[in-house]
């Protein structure tokens, strides 16, 4: 049991955070994306550095963050379609959304006994 309990633990200090975010559907003007957009793709910022780029997913996990650290992320919308110059259709960046990372929690006491 003790061994299960450090492998869940150690699965969850190396799977990270995961950041998501809605999937866009439609234009602007709130018309549905369509084909022609040849798929709807995703760029991110961390702290003002491209982490993911061109991805279909709807989340990312995080690299490893120090804990009590801050970090701001935007993100935009990509087509997979080019416009008729050649490059490729985007948005414009979302607002930035500022996260701190916890602090963590200290270890419960260990080799609990008890003597006469």
């Amino acid at each position: 049991m003790k061994r299960l309990l450090m492998l869940a633990v150690a699965f969850l200090l190396l799977s990270g955070f995961t950041m998501s975010w809605d999937p866009v559907t439609t234009y602007t003007d709130n018309t549905l994306i369509g084909p022609e957009a040849q798929g709807v793709f995703y760029n991110v910022e961390m702290d003002g550095v491209q982490a993911v780029s061109k991805t279909s997913a709807t989340s990312w996990v995080l690299p490893a963050v120090p804990k009590k650290s801050t970090h701001q992320f935007r993100a935009q919308t990509e087509f997979g379609a080019l416009d008729n110059n050649g490059v490729p259709i985007r948005s414009a960046w979302s607002p930035f959304y500022t996260w701190t990372s916890p602090a963590g929690n200290p270890n419960a006491p260990g080799q609990l006994r008890v003597a006469p």
